[in-house]
């Protein structure tokens, strides 16, 4: 996801590097001769990449373009703790407020607020993922929490389960 516009430009100049990557590669017809299963997969990797690349230029742009006079809609089927960090980066572009105002509008500073969007909220408290998504007016609509425990969850309970009642046990019989 690009956040700013130095990481802009830079995958701009990436799908620059892949475009003459796939044409330097294209020429070389002993690859394609000797190994034309490799060749094509190489091939294919690159044009892989620059369509990853121009989707997320087209998402970025897209954010800048966005009116803060007007409602911001972002979806997403899955609304996981880890998408909610990319969406509150998109909200904040899109809103067209700067980190500096973002920290003006929280107790955060813009440091920390730096800090949390470079890695999309993983390392901000819940707390503070609350007060950004307020300060940046977010508010979720038409909601289904679906809640899953996966089997290390479940072998973790257990665990935890199994000494809390070998615990309650001890003191029963003291």
């Amino acid at each position: 996801m690009i956040k700013n516009e130095y990481e802009y430009q830079v995958t701009k100049s990436w799908v620059g590097k892949f475009q003459q990557a796939i044409i330097t590669f294209s020429q070389n017809e002993e690859k394609k001769q000797k190994d034309p299963e490799g060749w094509q997969l190489m091939i294919d990797s690159y044009f892989a990449q620059i369509k990853n690349l121009l989707d997320e230029i087209a998402d970025y742009e897209s954010l800048l373009d966005h009116n803060p006079e007007e409602t911001l809609v972002l979806q997403t089927s899955n609304i996981s703790f880890s998408e909610m960090g990319k969406l509150l980066v998109k909200a904040r572009i899109a809103q067209k407020i700067s980190l500096k105002e973002l920290a003006a509008l929280t107790r955060l500073t813009e440091e920390k607020l730096k800090e949390y969007e470079n890695k999309d909220y993983q390392n901000a408290s819940f707390n503070d993922v609350i007060e950004v998504a307020e300060a940046l007016g977010i508010k979720l609509q038409h909601c289904t929490l679906v809640s899953k425990i996966d089997g290390f969850l479940s072998s973790e309970l257990t665990k935890i389960r199994q000494h809390q009642h070998i615990n309650i046990d001890s003191v029963a019989t003291s």
